[in-house]
Protein backbone atom coordinates (compact mmCIF):
# COMPACT_ATOMS: atom_id res chain seq x y z
CA UNK A 1 0.00 0.00 0.00
CA UNK A 2 1.32 3.73 -0.83
CA UNK A 3 0.88 6.27 1.49
CA UNK A 4 2.70 8.81 -0.01
CA UNK A 5 0.23 11.79 -1.27
CA UNK A 6 2.76 14.54 -2.10
CA UNK A 7 5.83 14.76 -3.73
CA UNK A 8 7.91 17.61 -3.35
CA UNK A 9 10.95 18.63 -5.84
CA UNK A 10 12.76 21.39 -4.11
CA UNK A 11 12.86 23.62 -1.48
CA UNK A 12 10.75 26.25 -3.02
CA UNK A 13 7.73 23.30 -3.28
CA UNK A 14 8.09 22.60 0.48
CA UNK A 15 7.94 26.38 1.64
CA UNK A 16 4.83 26.09 -0.99
CA UNK A 17 3.40 23.52 1.05
CA UNK A 18 3.75 25.16 4.55
CA UNK A 19 1.71 28.16 3.00
CA UNK A 20 -1.39 27.39 4.93
CA UNK A 21 -2.57 28.83 7.98
CA UNK A 22 -2.93 24.92 9.23
CA UNK A 23 -0.46 23.26 11.10
CA UNK A 24 1.40 20.71 8.54
CA UNK A 25 2.35 17.50 9.47
CA UNK A 26 5.22 15.79 6.77
CA UNK A 27 5.83 12.74 7.30
CA UNK A 28 9.50 11.42 5.89
CA UNK A 29 9.00 7.64 4.91
CA UNK A 30 10.34 5.18 2.95
CA UNK A 31 8.53 1.80 1.85
CA UNK A 32 11.42 -0.39 1.96
CA UNK A 33 11.94 0.41 5.93
CA UNK A 34 10.01 -1.82 8.12
CA UNK A 35 9.61 0.48 11.01
CA UNK A 36 7.73 2.70 8.58
CA UNK A 37 5.18 0.34 7.17
CA UNK A 38 4.89 -0.72 10.82
CA UNK A 39 4.30 2.91 11.74
CA UNK A 40 2.15 3.87 9.22
CA UNK A 41 -1.26 2.30 9.68
CA UNK A 42 -1.30 3.67 12.68
CA UNK A 43 0.05 7.25 11.84
CA UNK A 44 -2.92 6.97 9.32
CA UNK A 45 -5.36 6.05 11.83
CA UNK A 46 -4.61 8.92 14.15
CA UNK A 47 -4.79 11.43 11.60
CA UNK A 48 -8.28 10.34 10.67
CA UNK A 49 -9.59 12.67 13.44
CA UNK A 50 -7.75 15.45 12.56
CA UNK A 51 -8.14 15.69 8.25
CA UNK A 52 -10.12 18.50 9.10
CA UNK A 53 -7.97 20.56 10.95
CA UNK A 54 -4.14 19.77 9.94
CA UNK A 55 -2.75 19.62 6.28
CA UNK A 56 -0.87 16.00 6.15
CA UNK A 57 1.97 15.46 3.61
CA UNK A 58 3.22 12.08 3.18
CA UNK A 59 6.86 12.09 1.79
CA UNK A 60 8.82 9.22 0.80
CA UNK A 61 12.26 9.71 1.13
CA UNK A 62 13.53 8.03 -2.18
CA UNK A 63 11.41 10.96 -3.90
CA UNK A 64 12.19 13.82 -1.75
CA UNK A 65 15.00 16.06 -1.17
CA UNK A 66 16.76 15.66 1.74
CA UNK A 67 15.38 17.80 4.53
CA UNK A 68 18.30 18.81 7.54
CA UNK A 69 15.74 17.83 10.28
CA UNK A 70 15.30 14.54 9.41
CA UNK A 71 18.25 11.94 10.21
CA UNK A 72 15.99 8.27 10.35
CA UNK A 73 12.91 7.50 9.37
CA UNK A 74 9.95 7.49 10.23
CA UNK A 75 9.97 10.82 11.22
CA UNK A 76 7.54 13.37 11.82
CA UNK A 77 8.13 17.06 11.11
CA UNK A 78 5.27 19.37 12.57
CA UNK A 79 5.29 23.23 11.16
CA UNK A 80 2.88 25.90 11.37
CA UNK A 81 2.99 29.67 10.33
CA UNK A 82 6.39 27.89 8.84
CA UNK A 83 7.94 27.24 11.42
CA UNK A 84 9.50 23.92 12.40
CA UNK A 85 7.69 23.55 16.17
CA UNK A 86 8.21 19.44 16.54
CA UNK A 87 10.40 16.62 15.33
CA UNK A 88 8.55 13.31 16.32
CA UNK A 89 11.22 10.17 15.01
CA UNK A 90 9.56 6.83 14.95
CA UNK A 91 5.70 7.79 15.06
CA UNK A 92 5.32 6.24 18.51
CA UNK A 93 1.54 6.19 19.53
CA UNK A 94 1.22 7.78 22.43
CA UNK A 95 3.43 11.35 21.25
CA UNK A 96 1.15 11.17 17.90
CA UNK A 97 -1.43 11.20 19.82
CA UNK A 98 -0.41 14.52 21.66
CA UNK A 99 0.97 16.07 18.85
CA UNK A 100 -2.24 15.74 16.89
CA UNK A 101 -3.95 17.26 20.58
CA UNK A 102 -1.57 20.19 20.77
Amino acid sequence: MSYVNAVIADKAAFERELDTPQSVFVVFMSHECTACTDAMPRFMRISEHYKNHVKILILDCAETPRHPSVDRIPMLLIYHNHVLLETLPGLGGQALGRAFEQ
